[in-house]
């Protein structure tokens, strides 16, 4: 029998049960620790509980989950989940548009749909393509309605990113600052790093640099939280831009591009790209197009930013009246990532 109950203080959904089966499986992030497969008996916004097949109860907390699947999910929930993982978001929806909701039996199944759905069409609209009107629509659906799915923080984050976009400060602002209630410490560092990322988007140079600075001067000194401390350098570094000091910005994300580790895609996929776009405000198509070129041929493991990058090389090759190059990458984007530009 399945069991379902909800718990609420301040106004926010604690946990929900799930229907219990034998085959369920949370995996990790990188560096995190193996698959634990058995039942999952309860997924809240901060922890997945799960019955491993040793008849052991593990809480596994949500900050170190990669996915979940479940017994018994339609296979086309697995092929969503897939096309997520590589990047390719109108593939995943396309195998979420197959899905017969009825077939989704538990509420960890359910979570996981709309979380695909929310996601993917918020990508797509970052990625320059998409409807923000419906990626909006879904994310918030979610938000209001998914409460207990772990990754309830995870679309906090993005909802400000989608806001941020469509120039909506104040409400990426409220987004944030529920990424920063999170339990985790370096999910505050995150949020204030997003915000700084937000102020400068919004011309508001000074506020920035104040959120990138209190993040580079926390205590905190694990991992994660240093991850973050790297990128409020970057953040750093375009404030510069954002006051015109180009040359200066150019010199500190170079100089971070040479000293962090190059092991971390991501990271230097992001560094990369916030030199090309240093460069392309600076007037320099032609070094801006090699910066996003690293990222496009080094670091294309870290797909949103390999995507941000392709996109920039596309109207930088336009631009410089390279059009056999903007050809070139206009099909790797629909080859990869199934996104049409024009």
């Amino acid at each position: 029998m399945k069991r379902f109950q909800l718990f609420s203080t301040f106004g926010v959904v604690l946990f929900c049960f799930v229907g219990v089966s034998s085959a369920d499986r949370i995996g990790m992030i990188e560096g995190k620790g193996r698959p634990v497969d058995g039942s999952i008996l309860l997924i809240t916004a901060e922890k997945v509980t799960i019955l491993d097949r040793g008849e052991k109860q593990q809480e596994i907390p949500a900050n170190i989950i990669a996915w979940t699947s479940f017994e018994g999910e339609p296979p086309e929930l697995a092929s969503a989940r897939t096309a997520v993982n590589g990047g390719r978001m109108q593939e995943a929806l396309d195998s979420l548009a197959k899905i017969d909701q009825r077939r989704l039996t538990v509420d960890g199944m359910k979570q996981d749909y709309a979380y695909f759905l929310a996601y993917a069409k918020a990508k797509l609209v970052l990625a320059g393509g998409g409807d923000a009107e419906d990626a909006e629509k879904e994310l918030s659906n979610f938000l209001r309605n998914s409460r207990t799915s772990y990754h309830y923080y995870e679309v906090c984050e993005l909802y400000g990113d989608l806001m941020v976009q469509l120039g909506r400060f104040d409400d990426a602002k409220k987004s944030y600052a529920v990424l920063a209630r999170a339990p985790w410490p370096e999910y505050n560092l995150k949020a204030t790093v997003s915000l700084g990322m937000a102020e400068i988007s919004e011309g508001k140079g000074d506020s920035a640099k104040k959120n990138f600075e209190t993040v580079m001067a926390s205590t905190d000194d694990s991992p994660q939280a240093e991850r973050q401390k790297s990128i409020a350098k970057i953040g750093l570094a375009l404030c510069l831009v954002a006051d015109k000091k180009y040359d200066e910005a150019i010199g500190a994300l170079e100089r971070i591009a040479r000293e962090e580790s190059s092991e971390d895609s991501f990271f230097q996929a992001l560094v990369y790209n916030s030199l090309g776009s240093s460069y392309a405000q600076a007037g320099k198509a032609h070094e801006a197009a090699l910066a996003y070129m690293h990222t496009d041929i080094l670091f294309s493991s870290a797909r949103s930013e390999h995507i941000k990058s392709l996109m920039e090389l596309y109207g930088l090759w336009k631009q410089i009246q390279r059009v056999d190059r903007a050809e070139e990458v206009a099909k790797r984007l629909k080859d990869l990532y199934n996104i049409t530009v024009k």
